[in-house]
C-alpha cells in the first residue's frame, strides 16, 4: 500500500517530467521563429505589402506555445504542492517521534 509520502514523491517525478516536456516544447517553438535584425525593425513596411494575418514568424502556432506555457506553469505549481506534502509528512513524523520518546 502506497503512503502519502510515496504518492507525493511519484507526483513530484511526474511534475518534473511535465515541466521538462513543456520546456522542450517552448524551446522548439522559439527555435522555429527567426530572430529579427535591428534593420528590419527600423524599416517601416507599406501597408499595401503587409499580409492580412501573417501569423507568428517561423510558422509557430500560438495555441501550441500557449498550451506549453500553461503546462509549464501547472507543473511548477504541482511540484510546489507536492513538496509541501513531503514537508508536512516529514514534520508529522518528527512530531510523532518526539511524542513517542520515553522520558
Amino acid at each position: 500500500m502506497a503512503t502519502g509520502m510515496d504518492t507525493a514523491i511519484q507526483a513530484i517525478g511526474k511534475a518534473q517530467d511535465r515541466f521538462s516536456g513543456a520546456s522542450a516544447q517552448i524551446a522548439r517553438q522559439g527555435a522555429r521563429s527567426e530572430p529579427v535584425s535591428a534593420k528590419e525593425t527600423q524599416k517601416p513596411k507599406p501597408l499595401a505589402q503587409t499580409p492580412p494575418n501573417p501569423g507568428p514568424p517561423g510558422g509557430a502556432r500560438p495555441a501550441d506555445l500557449a498550451e506549453a506555457m500553461v503546462n509549464q506553469n501547472v507543473a511548477v505549481h504541482d511540484l510546489a504542492a507536492n513538496v509541501k506534502v513531503v514537508q508536512a509528512f516529514d514534520a508529522m513524523l518528527a512530531e510523532l517521534s518526539r511524542i513517542k520518546k520515553p522520558d
